[in-house]
């Protein structure tokens, strides 16, 4: 009996026809966007882990660890005081050198000097075609004073896109100690740590990036939905909305995306780094 099988791909939307126009568009073009692995798939249709294998908010910084794996690193639930919880683990390969990322995060908040205003952000949508509408510095110049987004995280199904302002943190104001700071980088560690203002409320992350016993790096990523870092302290948001559908969207969205970035970002990064920055 044969079976359904899933498709490999995602089908993407169109790009407009001034986009289809621009030298960046062939990377749209020549790059398909893989969906989930069929074992990353497999993790997220077997539905919410345990909440007692979850990381608390409130030890969010026990996830920088040089070496070393919990009970659950990549998986989705919703906590009993109603927040919500995603870890997220994915490999990058050595053909992602050092810089290439953060420059892509720097280079996709300006928009080239052909794109056509109101038509969103190309460098951004190329990261995440399904949901990804534009990007920017709030300042124009850095992330300094936030880094703003539109889009969605539902793969497409309700097209409908809202906003988010990410702002950067120091965790030396939460705990981290220099010694240990130290530590982490001697390992070869670096990290990102930030909380989101989204409709309705907040969301803290924390990223931690480390070389990987098999190869090239490994990021373990966590997400607490109704939580902000300010101050020094961890804050709860009862107001922020979260459901165990959107937890599986958010972390099926973010799996897509990181995924791709190995593909696309080492011949981008050829392509553009050496470029003006509003080059097409």
């Amino acid at each position: 009996m044969k079976q359904n099988l899933r498709p490999a791909y995602y089908d993407v939307p169109e790009l407009t026809p001034e986009e289809q126009k621009l030298p960046l568009a062939r990377f749209f073009r020549d790059y398909p966007m893989p969906r989930p692995n069929p074992l990353q798939q497999q993790l997220l249709d077997a539905g919410p882990i345990d909440p007692a294998d979850a990381v608390p908010a409130e030890n969010w910084l026990d996830i920088l660890q040089p070496t070393g794996y919990r009970k659950i690193e990549f998986g989705y639930c919703m906590m009993p005081d109603g927040s919500g919880y995603y870890a997220e683990y994915y490999l990058s390969p050595t053909t992602i050198r050092p810089g290439m990322r953060p420059w892509y995060m720097k280079w996709m908040n300006h928009k080239s000097k052909s794109m056509v205003p109101g038509q969103g952000n190309l460098r951004y949508k190329l990261w995440m075609h399904l949901d990804h509408w534009d990007h920017a510095f709030v300042n124009g110049v850095d992330g300094s004073d936030g880094v703003w987004a539109k889009g969605s995280l539902d793969l497409g199904k309700s097209k409908v896109y809202e906003e988010e302002i990410s702002h950067s943190v120091d965790l030396r104001e939460f705990g981290l100690t220099e010694e240990r700071e130290k530590e982490l980088k001697a390992a070869g560690c670096n990290w990102m740590a930030g909380y989101e203002d989204v409709p309705g409320g907040h969301h803290l992350v924390l990223r931690l990036n480390r070389p990987c016993p098999f190869g090239g790096m490994e990021t373990i990523a966590h997400e607490w939905i109704g939580y902000y870092a300010k101050d020094g302290k961890i804050i709860r948001d009862e107001n922020t909305p979260c459901s165990e559908e959107y937890l599986k969207n958010v972390l099926t969205h973010n799996t897509v995306e990181h995924a791709y970035t190995q593909i696309f970002l080492p011949p981008l990064w050829e392509a553009y780094h050496d470029q003006p920055e509003d080059a097409d």
